[in-house]
């Protein structure tokens, strides 16, 4: 179904909500409750769970406190008894609050001065703590409270652990961090998806944006260390590699300091494996996932999916020897339904005499879409994933840790099409005058196509590191090195399509109906019985292949050192040192005789059945279905038309980046809670942190200017050109965090950042293209394309209530120089330099300034204040609000333009039960729309300039998404059963112009039902 952004309001109410929060508080203890209480042997957050729940009795804790801990066997007559049991064998207090709850807290410490000096204890570099599965009535995760922990922000990031991971039917960490705020989940983005709206085709989130700015603006770690940056056209990462392995937690910092600034505006992302010391990681997990897809079932094509995998952690008696080991594998078959348009079958329909949009009318509501295509889309995911860490505690101060982990994802996708196209040459649209002096264009020629291509697409991922922590007490180290290599393919993309200028022409033009959001064709009988008999096509391409690839390899090292040296004061340095290898290559082939000339689509041989109808009600008709592998076989036996340099060598680079930061801080604690442990500042605790990072980059290399083979000629470097660009800046910061008591916490920051321009905007493509005049373009290098420089400004206070009710509310700004929109495989803001002889060269340059503002906020609300009878059940709610304004500087767009992936609201809505055996989750997203291309050089066959304008922006359409869960849980193993979009909502719909429905793009994606089993031993 479609949804519009008018009935945004009534769905919030209507969406039943899931929550990742913890299990509720139980309500008092009736009387003749039993007095005995017996627990076995568990997970001290467990056994705390199952206190409160036998008692009626609320215990608030905060999940790091318990963490890893393990309860002995209990045996009490009363609550406070078994309170105190559990209490003291894991080191905590319980303190008494209003209303009866009991708050569990670490010993208080004396103060520095008078402690005794600590038993000096190897600390291992472990992940950072996370949020617990079931954790009774509260897990304290404030924007406020803080850690020092590897690469930790000043404030708390959201996290999600592997537990809670579980809980919706996420398939990638893309579709898993979105369920945060401030962050929303991508299905296509012009900065990785090489198949653009057919990336789209496979209805999952593969990539994020973060507070209004793409993934380029993010940093994205594993395990402490920056992904390479394999993707081709810009910095960001592919987030649908990874598959959601156990044993992975996830964590987002949208406030950083110095230690994590450095390139990252938006924020970081965390994607942390279990640490082999961790005591989380003891023992053996499994698990196994089965599914189906629905829209595939309709099609009558394979639908299934299944998963399994498995980790397993050891330590040795005497605790110096440690291992923790991990594996996934997963295959997942897709199907969708596709609604897309003819790349140039365009045109205003009332038109000036100079061919501009009618004055007084919407741009976008006056385009003529002159093509219809009708698609249907069918694949398969295979995704593997494998971790390994060792651990040696080597003496009391010093642990030694190494660790590697490989990923990879092989998509097989094939597109079928069916289109009419009416608009592909001027000669197919014809224009009459109008009373009033303008003109009307109409499309008055039209020819049916048949039209298959793959969209295959293989993504790899290796990472190894080994590291050492040093910890004597008042001062701690840690050093490691690192080498990464990441890939992305997309290998054999082949295409064929069949269609004849006579004998598939129809008797008219493209004259188009809404039907349900869709455009359908109005057709005589006679053209629509030819467009539901492709299979008499004959052939017209007669086949392409084309390979793509980019890669990133990556060498190099990081360290720092954490000193106290004096009460109340804390400094911190620290350096990184990096080598990045990256290129890119392609190879495109065309082939002029795989077969006999005049052979139809039904007696190819490459026929293996067909799918439909398409969409009942809207396209009723089949699709003709291709088999890629026997298409292959016949492209292998086919002759390869002559190839030129340019071919074998277009759009390649080769280059190198050198990177070297350092840092420093200082922190200083004023009043406070002696009691407060590390990563706790203590009531009444006042902290400000100064930090002032370095950055230093350098980029060169050699890159392919394509456009006479290499031959340099009328001024112009044709073939391999040498390119050398460096940054350099410094970058302060400084954070200010406040516990006035227990309950309230407040936050401020104010610190800079910056993101380097991609490889790709660096080379300026290196190609050259011939227009619709004669002109050729041909795409420039500029090296003194600048970084984009981020101000960024942070507030926040969070509220801790009674029973676990939770209250946040933050807001940002960010200031961004010189800023880069995102453009795919096109040119920031191409700038003429030089046009003569019908040449005209252009390179990509700098845009203006660019403003984003957003509030956040964030509720969670256990039932049993409103009722006892709810004491299982919690809601939460996440709000994100976002104004952007951005100068891009291009004359062709307006002065002051919404930067791109910024919905100006997202609302996350949850629901969580959970009785211990029992528990559900219902989850509803109802993001708002957004810009994702903006509207230069829209291309139109029409024989008129490129259509251009800000109101033929293209906008990502407001969506919703539904999803339900429900598990049984037998002890530590759980059986669940999820639905993924419940409601059958748009995978994604994208218009020219905001409001306009004239030129729409639509993926139906369908639902999908997953049952997993999870067990630990």
């Amino acid at each position: 179904m479609r949804f519009s952004a008018a009935s945004a309001a009534l769905l919030g109410a209507a969406c039943l909500v899931p929550a990742p929060v913890p299990a509720m508080a139980a309500t008092a203890q009736p009387v003749g409750a039993p007095t005995r209480i017996v627990l076995p042997a568990m997970p001290l957050g467990q056994a705390l769970l199952a206190l409160a729940r036998q008692a009626g009795r609320n215990i608030l804790f905060a999940a790091a406190d318990v963490a890893g801990a393990q309860a002995p066997p209990v045996r009490a007559t009363t609550f406070d008894q078994a309170l105190s049991i559990l209490a003291r064998s894991n080191g905590l207090v319980a303190t008494r609050l209003a209303g009866g709850a009991v708050r569990l807290a670490p010993r208080r410490r004396p103060p520095a001065s008078l402690r005794a000096a600590p038993r000096r204890q190897a600390v291992a570099p472990l992940p950072p703590p996370m949020i617990e599965d079931r954790t009774a009535i509260v897990v304290e995760a404030s924007l406020a409270a803080r850690a020092w922990r590897d690469g930790a922000a000043e404030d708390t990031p959201d996290a999600l652990a592997s537990a809670q991971i579980r809980r919706l039917p996420d398939r990638t960490i893309a579709e898993a961090l979105g369920r945060l705020p401030g962050i929303i989940t991508l299905a296509t983005s012009l900065e990785g998806a090489m198949g653009r709206v057919d990336h789209a085709g496979r209805a999952t989130g593969d990539f994020v944006a973060m507070r209004g700015l793409p993934g380029a603006y993010v940093e994205t770690r594993i395990d402490g260390i920056e992904i390479p940056q394999s993707l081709p056209y810009s910095r960001g990462t592919q987030l649908g590699l990874m598959a959601l392995a156990p044993d992975l937690g996830l964590q987002v910092h949208r406030v950083l300091d110095a230690r994590l600034a450095g390139e990252a505006i938006a924020g970081t992302l965390d994607i942390d494996h279990l640490a082999p010391f961790a005591p989380r990681a003891q023992g053996l997990r499994l698990g196994l996932t089965a599914g189906a897809d629905d829209q595939a079932w309709r099609f009558g094509q394979n639908a299934g999916t299944w998963g399994a995998n498995a980790g397993f952690g050891w330590q040795s008696p005497d605790g110096r020897l440690a291992l923790v080991a991990s594996a996934a594998l997963s295959r997942r078959h897709f199907a969708s339904v596709e609604q897309t348009y003819q790349s140039g079958n365009l045109a205003y329909a009332l038109t000036d005499a100079q061919g501009n949009s009618a004055p007084g009318l919407d741009p976008a509501a006056n385009l003529l879409l002159a093509s219809v295509n009708a698609q249907v889309t069918r694949g398969t995911a295979h995704e593997e994933t494998a971790f390994l860490s060792l651990g040696w505690r080597a003496s009391d101060r010093l642990t030694l840790t190494a660790s590697a982990m490989w990923a990879s994802r092989a998509i097989a996708q094939d597109v079928y099409q069916v289109s009419v196209q009416g608009g592909r040459a001027a000669g197919f649209f014809a224009q009459t005058p109008t009373a009033d002096g303008l003109l009307r264009t109409q499309s008055v020629r039209a020819d049916a196509h048949y039209w298959f291509e793959t969209n295959p697409e293989r993504d790899r991922l290796g990472m190894a590191q080994a590291a050492l922590a040093w910890d004597a007490g008042a001062t701690k180290a840690q050093a490691r090195v690192f080498a990464a290599l990441g890939r992305t393919d997309r290998p054999d993309h082949i295409e064929i399509s069949f269609w004849d200028a006579d004998t598939t022409r129809l008797s008219g033009g493209v004259n188009v109906a809404d039907v349900r959001g869709f455009p359908v064709l109005k057709l005589a009988p006679a053209d629509a019985a030819l467009v539901a008999n492709p299979l008499a096509f004959p052939v017209h391409n007669q086949g392409e292949r084309e390979s793509e690839t980019s890669q990133d390899h990556r060498l190099g090292g990081d360290w720092r050192v954490q000193a106290s040296p004096a009460p109340g004061w804390q400094a911190e340095i620290g350096g990184l040192a990096l080598r990045s290898w990256r290129s890119r290559e392609t190879a495109h082939f065309l082939y002029a005789d795989t077969l006999p000339a005049g052979t139809t689509l039904g007696n190819s041989g490459l026929v293996d059945g067909q799918i439909g109808p398409v969409l009942r009600g809207v396209y009723d008709y089949a699709i003709p279905t291709i088999a890629d592998a026997a298409l292959l076989r016949a492209i292998g036996r086919a002759s390869v038309q002559p190839r030129t340099i340019d071919d074998s060598n277009a759009n390649a680079y080769a280059l190198h980046e050198d990177r070297l930061a350092a840092y420093a801080m200082v922190t200083r604690h004023l009043g406070g809670d002696d009691d407060a442990g590390e990563g706790d500042a203590g009531e009444g605790a006042l902290d400000l942190s100064l930090g002032l990072r370095g950055e230093w980059s350098g980029v060169s290399g050699r890159y392919w200017l394509a456009g006479n083979d290499g031959v340099p000629a009328d001024g112009v470097a044709y073939g391999w050109n040498h390119l050398s660009a460096h940054y350099a800046a410094l970058l302060p910061s400084a954070t200010l965090h406040w516990r006035p008591d227990r309950q309230w916490t407040f936050d401020a920051a104010l610190w800079t950042s910056l993101t380097r321009p991609s490889p790709y905007q660096l080379t300026g493509g290196g190609s050259a293209t011939r227009d619709s005049q004669g002109v050729t373009e041909i795409q420039l290098s500029n090296p003194d394309l600048k970084s984009v420089r981020g101000t960024n400004a942070d507030l926040g206070v969070a509220w801790q209530g009674p029973g676990g009710l939770h209250l946040a509310l933050g807001g940002f700004a960010k200031h961004l120089a010189r800023y880069l929109n995102d453009t795919g495989n096109d040119l920031n803001n191409p700038a003429s330099v030089l046009e003569y002889r019908a040449i005209r060269l252009i390179r990509p340059e700098n845009g203006g300034t660019a403003t984003i503002l957003g509030l956040e906020a964030s509720m969670a609300v256990p039932l049993d204040l409103v009722s006892g009878v709810l004491r299982h059940l919690a809601v939460a709610a996440d709000l994100t609000l976002l104004h952007s304004a951005v100068h891009l500087d291009n004359p062709a767009l307006d002065r002051v333009e919404r930067t791109q992936y910024a919905p100006a609201s997202n609302l996350l809505l949850r629901l969580h039960y959970d009785d211990g055996r029992w528990s559900a989750d219902a989850a509803c997203r109802l993001t708002g729309a957004y810009i994702q291309e903006y509207g230069i050089d829209v291309p139109t066959f029409a024989g008129t300039a490129p259509l251009s304008g800000s109101a033929l922006d293209t906008w990502v359409r407001p969506s919703r998404q539904v999803d339900l869960a429900m598990a049984r849980h037998w002890g530590r193993q759980t059986l669940r059963l999820a639905l993924r979009n419940a409601l059958d909502d748009t995978a994604y719909r994208a218009t020219i112009g905001r409001y306009s429905d004239a030129v729409p793009q639509t993926i139906l994606g369908g639902r999908q039902l997953l049952l997993t089993w999870s067990a630990g031993f």
